[in-house]
């Protein structure tokens, strides 16, 4: 009898052996055995620094360690003031994954100078863990966008007796467009070379991309003006500037000889009228007009009587002293175009009873 249970021990520890090997080949071929998901790597590379602000920026990560991956790639770009990537993102976008490999974000358009932070992280999903964002600091997350060089140009413009010169920026950059200031410089005349301090300066305040006038000067001497102007640029632009052998930023004065004006009679009674006649205003008006002024009354001041010359460059009309008029000394002046700008004046008349 026991020789009989000794003899069956070794089939039955066969089975059970051949069992456990069945157990675990059926476990390696997946058949319901759990797996660990994998865990992938990412790294990010951002696109080329240099550009300036206003062109566009991108990043790119490569998958990889990932079995049959799905889902997406998040990828985020942070400003310049953002250095820790602390703030909300300018822009977050997503891309498909397929598979392991190369994958790109969207496009983002830069509008100021500085440097820009890429971090992107992979969602994951049955098969793989997710990722951690890449890291802030990276550098090869990190894109350098330059600031952007503006276009300048300025034209003068010369209607005697004023000259003023108007400046064009265009192709500036930043949030709401460039900033700083338009200086106009005027150098002249006898100086070409603009050595030295300006006759006169004007200061304008830039606030985006468009025309910029300087204020009026008007030039009493004859010769040749320029024009310089400096833009003085700011954080996302750089200052520039017109130069002084730029002839097409100046201009020539001619000084005309000073109008003419005479009147008679000269000794008039209250109630009397007397003729102004005038001659050679150099660039006249319709505006230009005819005033008469009791002696030593500033041009600003009161008028006894006055007309238009009607825009005639030369020509005579006549004036009444109204009644009554205090007697004494009076002058005839010639105004041009609706200001008190004196073109000339008449030898004194004598008022009387």
């Amino acid at each position: 009898m026991k020789t009989c249970l000794t003899a069956h021990r070794p089939t039955r520890l066969l089975t059970a052996l051949s069992v456990s090997v069945v157990v675990a080949i059926v476990g390696a071929s997946g058949g319901g055995v759990a797996r660990a998901a994998a865990n992938p790597l990412v790294t990010n590379q951002a696109s080329a620094s240099g550009f300036p602000a206003g062109s566009q920026i991108y990043d790119s990560a490569t998958l990889g360690n990932a079995v049959n991956p799905t889902g997406s790639l998040t990828f985020k770009v942070f400003g310049p003031e953002d250095a820790t990537c602390a703030g909300t993102p300018l822009l977050t976008t997503t891309t498909a994954v397929v598979a392991n490999g190369y994958h790109e974000s969207s496009r983002f358009t830069t509008n100021a100078a500085g440097t820009y932070r890429w971090t992107v992280f992979y969602g994951g999903d049955a098969n793989n863990n997710a990722t951690p964002p890449t890291l802030c600091g990276d550098p090869a997350g990190q894109v350098m966008v330059a600031r952007r060089v503006p276009v300048l140009n300025a034209s003068p413009t010369w209607a005697p007796p004023s000259a003023t010169d108007t400046a064009v920026l265009t192709g500036g950059s930043g949030p709401n467009g460039p900033t700083g200031t338009m200086t106009f410089k005027l150098y002249g005349p006898l100086n070409m070379t603009c050595a030295g301090l300006p006759i006169f300066t004007s200061v304008r305040n830039v606030a985006g991309n468009g025309s910029y006038p300087s204020e009026s000067f008007s030039p009493t001497v004859a010769g040749t003006y320029q024009w310089v102007v400096v833009y003085s640029g700011d954080t996302n632009n750089v200052a520039r500037s017109t130069i002084c052998s730029d002839t097409a930023n100046g201009f020539t004065v001619v000084v005309a000889p000073p109008a003419v004006l005479l009147a008679v009679p000269v000794a008039v009674l209250r109630g009397g009228t007397v003729t102004a006649s005038w001659s050679a205003i150099a660039a006249p008006t319709t505006g230009d007009w005819l005033a008469v002024y009791k002696v030593g009354t500033p041009d600003g001041g009161p008028v006894v009587a006055w007309k238009y010359t009607g825009g005639s460059k030369s020509g005579s009309t006549t004036l009444k002293f109204p009644w009554p008029s205090t007697p004494g000394s009076y002058e005839v002046r010639l105004m041009a175009d609706n200001t008190t700008r004196r073109l000339a004046t008449s030898l004194p008349l004598t008022l009387a009873w």
